[in-house]
């Protein structure tokens, strides 16, 4: 028998869009779900081939799940069809994301990013930064006008 419980199911059910599932779990499986670790779940893809795909479930979990997401926590269903919204109906690689520390971080690289994303907060920039290997954070740096030297420096 499938746990439907299991982060690998429910990102499934998320991902394929299916509006049954949260419907065919029991009261006590319903308790159970987290809608806040699923939303963490949801926000970090992988997905080598295709760069968009993780902007895409970052972006949009960013703005139809995470707004006013306190204000909807005593509706974990409404939450979990929020992120059903945002997946694209095939199953995708998801990471845990963990929170970011309190007050942040003041490294240069974070720095760097909020600058150049300026519509992104802490959090978002964590993600985002997250996502890349240390050659991509190089060439971003690169792009920006940072010399080699300077990069070796942020990227410590």
């Amino acid at each position: 028998m499938v746990d439907k419980l299991s982060i690998k199911e429910e990102m499934k059910a998320i991902d394929t869009k299916n509006r049954h599932w949260y419907d065919s779990l029991t009261d006590e499986e319903k308790k159970k779900v987290s809608p806040w670790v699923l939303m963490r779940y949801v926000s970090n893809v992988k997905n080598d081939a295709v760069s968009d795909i993780e902007e895409h479930y970052l972006e949009w979990t960013n703005e139809l799940v995470n707004v006013n997401f306190n204000a909807l926590s005593k509706h974990p269903q409404l939450q979990v069809q929020l992120m059903q919204v945002v997946g694209l109906g095939k199953s995708q690689f998801h990471v845990w994301q963990a929170p970011g520390k309190k007050g942040g971080t003041d490294s240069k690289l974070h720095q760097i990013f909020l600058d150049l994303y300026k519509h992104l907060n802490f959090d978002e920039v964590d993600l985002l930064i997250n996502q890349y290997t240390k050659d991509d954070l190089s060439d971003i740096l690169e792009q920006n006008g940072y010399k080699p030297k300077d990069i070796k420096k942020i990227l410590k």
